[in-house]
C-alpha cells in the first residue's frame, strides 16, 4: 500500500554469478508473486516484470548491474525500487514500495507457498444475488468493472459503494491473501443492503491507466460508482453510502463534500491531516518498529520533512529539483559518513527520490488537505480508525475529524477501535508485516460498527 517513503538507499555488495534469467519471488507483505526476466541487451541489461496475480506481465522496468555482483532495480511509475546480490541460484535483496520495505530473495524456480488461514472468507451457499457489472467513467471515458451484491427479496435497497486504499487493488482490495472487501460486502448484503465494489482503473477488469493517476481520479472513479448506483432500479437513489478504506476514506471526505445527496459516508482509516504529515508520522512509526538506531532515525526523519517542504513550497519542477538537488548531496553527507553510501552512489540516490517524489499521485497526496472537504460534510459519518493504525494514526486523526466537522443534525461517529491494525485487524506486533500471518481478516467489532451506522441512518 503506498503511502510512506523511506529513503534509505541499500548498497548489497557480495560476489556472484550471472543474474540473467528468470528469477521468482513473492512479497509476502502482499502476497504477491514477482518475475524478474533478465536479458542481455548488447552491453547492458534489460528487465521486464511479472506479477501473475494482477494479470500484469511485461511491465517495463531499469536495471542496473552495479559492480561486485549487485544488482539496482526501479519501476519508477509505481515507486518500486529493489536492490540486491545475485548468486549462482538467487538474488538477495530488499524491495521498497511505499511503506512496505521487505527482503525478497528470487529463485530460479517458483517456490511453493504455504496455504494462509482466511476462516473470513465467505463459505457455502451465497443467500443473495451477484452480478458483474461495468460502469463507466463519463469524464475520462473508460468502463470500470466490479461486482454487485443484492438481497434475494424486492427492492430498492440501500447501497455501498466500496472504495480501496492507494496502490493497484481489486475489488475485494486483497493483500496479504485476505480479500476484506469480499468480508465486507457479505456481511452487508447478509444486513439486506446492496454493494458495489470494484477493480481499480487499469487493474484486473477495469479499463483506464493506473501509472500517473492521482487521488483526485480516483475520486472521479468513484463518483462514477455513485452514479451507476443511481441509475439502477433496484437501488435507492436517496440512500447510498461511500465507504473507503485509507486512500479510500480520503475519498469518501471527497465525495461528501462535492456531492450532496449522499445518505452518507464511512472512513476506515481515512486520513483528516495534509499528506505530509501523514507520511511524516507513519515513517517514523514504521522505522521505530524496524527497530531502526535513533541516530539514522533523526536524520532520516529530519530530511523526509525537508523534502516534503520542498515539494509543497516548489513553485515548478526545475524549482523543486533544483532544491531536492541541494537536500539530497546534504543528506548524502551523512550516509558517507555513516559508511552506508559511495560517492559515486549519490547519482542514483537523487534519481530514487526524484522520481518518487515528482510521481504525479504522490506530489498530490503530499500537498492535498483533507480539511478543507471535511469542513463541508453534510451527510452523516462514520469514521474507525486503529488504535494500533501505524500507517493512518488514530490519535492525530481522529482529533482532527473531530475539529473540523460541521455542527449539524447529521449523525458523527468517530471512534479510536482499541488494539486494530491499519486493515481492523486484532494484532500482537502491529508491523506492516504483519498483515499476511495474522488469520483475521477484518475485524467483527468493525463489522459491527458500521451495521449499527448504517441502520441508525437508514431507520431514522
Amino acid at each position: 500500500m503506498k503511502l510512506a517513503l523511506l529513503f534509505f538507499f541499500v548498497s548489497q555488495l557480495c560476489f556472484s554469478q550471472s543474474p540473467y534469467g528468470d528469477w521468482y519471488a513473492t512479497l509476502n507483505a502482499a502476497d504477491l508473486p514477482l518475475v524478474f526476466h533478465i536479458q542481455k541487451d548488447g552491453k547492458n541489461a534489460k528487465l521486464t516484470v511479472d506479477s501473475p496475480k494482477q494479470m500484469a506481465f511485461d511491465m517495463p522496468a531499469e536495471i542496473t548491474i552495479l559492480k561486485k555482483k549487485g544488482i539496482q532495480v526501479l519501476m519508477k511509475n509505481i515507486g518500486v525500487t529493489y536492490v540486491g546480490t545475485y548468486y549462482s541460484d538467487s538474488i538477495v535483496g530488499v524491495f521498497k514500495q511505499g511503506a512496505i520495505s521487505e527482503q525478497m530473495v528470487f529463485y530460479k524456480e517458483v517456490q511453493s507457498a504455504k496455504e494462509l488461514k482466511r476462516p473470513q472468507n465467505p463459505k457455502g451457499l451465497i443467500s443473495y444475488e451477484i452480478e458483474d457489472v461495468r460502469f463507466l467513467n463519463k469524464l475520462d471515458s473508460f468502463y470500470l468493472a466490479g461486482s454487485f451484491t443484492k438481497p434475494k427479496t424486492n427492492g430498492p435497497f440501500p447501497a455501498v459503494v466500496l472504495v480501496s486504499g492507494s496502490g493497484p487493488q481489486n475489488r475485494d482490495e486483497e493483500i496479504s491473501s485476505h480479500r476484506p472487501f469480499w468480508v465486507i460486502a457479505d456481511y452487508l448484503t447478509n444486513l439486506g443492503y446492496a454493494v458495489l465494489r470494484y477493480d481499480d482503473r487499469g487493474t484486473f477488469d477495469s479499463e483506464g491507466e493506473f501509472n500517473g493517476a492521482t487521488t483526485m481520479d480516483f475520486a472521479a472513479d468513484a463518483e462514477s460508482a455513485v452514479s451507476y448506483l443511481m441509475g439502477r432500479k433496484d437501488v435507492n437513489a436517496n440512500q447510498i453510502v461511500v465507504m473507503g478504506h485509507s486512500e479510500g476514506g480520503l475519498i469518501a471526505n471527497i465525495l461528501a463534500a462535492r456531492l450532496k445527496n449522499l445518505s452518507g459516508i464511512v472512513s476506515l482509516a481515512g486520513t483528516s491531516i495534509r499528506g505530509d504529515s501523514i507520511i511524516t508520522i507513519q515513517s517514523a512509526l514504521i522505522l521505530e518498529s524496524s527497530a531502526v538506531e535513533k541516530e539514522d532515525l533523526a536524520i532520516s526523519k529530519a530530511f523526509n520533512k525537508s523534502i516534503y517542504a520542498a515539494v509543497i513550497e516548489a513553485y515548478n519542477k526545475d524549482e523543486l529539483e533544483k532544491k531536492l538537488d541541494v537536500l539530497i548531496k546534504k543528506y548524502a553527507k551523512f550516509m558517507i559518513k555513516k559508511g552506508t553510501l559511495k560517492k559515486k552512489e549519490i547519482k542514483d540516490l537523487q534519481n530514487e527520490i526524484k522520481q518518487t517524489v515528482m510521481n504525479p499521485w504522490m506530489d498530490q497526496f503530499i500537498k492535498y488537505a483533507p480539511s478543507e472537504d471535511i469542513k463541508k460534510i453534510d451527510c452523516h459519518i462514520l469514521v474507525l480508525i486503529g488504535s494500533k493504525d501505524i500507517q493512518v494514526t488514530s490519535k492525530e486523526n481522529i482529533e482532527g475529524y473531530k475539529k473540523l466537522l460541521p455542527k449539524n443534525d447529521k449523525i458523527q461517529v468517530v471512534k479510536e477501535l482499541e488494539g486494530l491494525n491499519h486493515l481492523f485487524q486484532k494484532c500482537t506486533t502491529c508491523t506492516i508485516s504483519e498483515y499476511g500471518m495474522l488469520e483475521e481478516t477484518f475485524s467483527k467489532v468493525a463489522l459491527e460498527e458500521i451495521g449499527i451506522f448504517l441502520e441508525s441512518i437508514w431507520t431514522r
